[in-house]
């Protein structure tokens, strides 16, 4: 009976650490969940290293941009300060070659006019125009109003007889002779004005009746 009653217990006492091992076998609470919180925190990862590629991409696709847009930009400018030097250049490149023409021109035409505009010779204390004197007169004006737009100066001048004064006022008298008739054959009046040199200036520097012939005179100048 005691026998008996061993066995038994020794069964129970198996079967109860049977029972202990397959409940320790099933009571295990994180063998099913690691692998699933495992698998989504690797694809959160995987999700926020997707998230910053996209953004680099993005970054980088945008300072590209910049870059190219800035480039163009300073292209841009850099072409527009070249046309603009290359107009300012041609601009002043025309001017000068105008002005260059147009000085070119005037010193042909001053030349032609010193040329063309003779003096007058005056009788003995005279300023009343003789003859020949009104003929030189009529072509100097045909000359001034067909080809010299410029102004003249009219000086007067006499010989070395007489006082400094009295030669002054003659020479001025025979200054306004000459540009009086040039007016009444239409030249401007404010094309010409006039002065006088008396004796100071003679054109010959002899004492002789021809000499003093030449200095009674009314002489053209260009004014420049």
């Amino acid at each position: 009976m005691s026998n008996f009653l061993f066995k038994g217990f020794v069964a129970i006492a198996f079967s109860s650490m049977l029972i202990s091992g397959c409940a320790k076998d099933q009571v295990k609470p994180d063998e099913g969940v690691a692998p699933a919180a495992s698998a989504s925190k690797s694809a959160d990862n995987q999700a926020s290293a997707q998230k910053t590629s996209a953004d680099q991409a993005a970054a980088d696709r945008a300072a590209a941009e910049k870059a190219a847009a800035e480039k163009a930009a300073a292209e841009k400018a850099a072409a527009e300060k070249a046309a603009a030097e290359k107009a300012a250049a041609d601009r002043a490149a025309a001017e000068k070659a105008a002005a260059d023409r147009a000085a070119a021109e005037k010193a042909a035409a001053d030349k032609a006019a010193e040329s063309a505009l003779k003096m007058v010779n005056f009788d003995y204390d005279s300023y009343v125009l003789t003859k020949p004197a009104r003929d030189v007169l009529y072509n100097n004006a045909d000359f001034l109003l067909k080809k010299y737009k410029g102004k003249v100066k009219i000086e007067g001048h006499c010989d070395e007889r007489g006082s400094d004064e009295y030669n002054l006022a003659l020479g001025e008298k025979r200054a306004k002779a000459a540009m009086d008739y040039l007016s009444t054959l239409g030249v401007p009046a404010e094309q010409l004005s006039i002065i006088s040199y008396g004796k100071e200036r003679p054109l010959d520097a002899g004492h002789t009746e021809e000499s003093w012939a030449k200095n009674r005179r009314a002489e053209f100048v260009l004014v420049k």
